[in-house]
């Protein structure tokens, strides 16, 4: 039998603070049918305290759970506040291609693992399942996937993969992932124009992602695109599904 043609949308950087921006993501995908995406929730974003303390909050993520969404964990910080210091050939990285976020890209195994144990034990606090873990621009040291097996999660993504975890699932699967940069009028317009040539090809293929981050819909011109996206993909057969839904196939 041939597997389904899949469409996962990943909604990145939930946080007390972008929960309304979240929640209207979530009713824009609704609104075409989509009724499943991934969470990617960050624990303290920012050093702004743990989401625990916002108690709206919770309840709109144990809600989102409930509904069928995938929460993920991403991150701890999602900031480089307790990173190492920047080198030169880690700037780009740190400075052009994020504004200072990547925080798993050079952290030290032992302390990726006492944020991923704190994030977890955050996590089952609250009720929520995280078998999935995605680090901030998807930037992260080269031994992190296997830390990430030996604490048992089932999934990480990077910005151009999927990588099962869980014994048996050693297939990364290749799958760029459609995203848009908001912090200058050059960003998007940039994304608008790479993502409409990227389409173009992820069309074709049987897996399309999807990653929209908290202010993406605010801008028009973007949000015109992304509706174009999620229109042409539903009519092409695209089915949509989680990352935690997909790797357990």
């Amino acid at each position: 039998m041939t597997a389904p043609k899949s469409l996962i949308v990943s909604l990145h950087d939930a946080h007390p603070g972008s929960r309304a921006q979240i929640a209207d993501q979530i009713a824009f995908l609704a609104s075409y049918g989509i009724d499943r995406a991934s969470i990617l929730v960050v624990p303290e974003f920012h050093h702004q305290g743990p989401v625990s303390a916002d108690r709206e909050f919770c309840d709109a993520v144990t809600a989102w759970q409930a509904q069928g969404h995938d929460i993920v964990l991403h991150g701890y910080f999602h900031d480089r506040r307790e990173s190492p210091p920047e080198k030169l050939s880690t700037l780009f990285w740190t400075r052009l291609y994020t504004s200072r976020e990547a925080e798993f890209l050079d952290l030290p195994l032992d302390t990726a693992r006492q944020r991923l144990e704190r994030g977890r034990a955050l996590f089952d606090s609250l009720g929520w399942c995280a078998s999935g873990f995605v680090a901030p621009a998807w930037l992260m040291a080269g031994g992190l996937p296997n830390l990430l097996a030996e604490m048992g999660f089932a999934y990480t993504t990077r910005l151009g993969e999927i990588i099962p975890l869980l014994p048996g699932l050693h297939r990364v699967i290749s799958s760029q992932s459609l995203c848009y940069s908001t912090r200058a009028g050059w960003r998007r317009f940039a994304s608008g124009v790479w993502n409409k040539h990227l389409y173009g090809r992820l069309r074709e293929t049987d897996l399309i992602r999807l990653s929209l981050h908290p202010a993406d819909l605010e801008f028009p011109l973007m949000r015109r695109q992304i509706d174009q996206i999620i229109r042409a993909s539903l009519k092409r057969g695209f089915q949509p599904t989680t990352y935690a839904a997909y790797v357990a196939r």
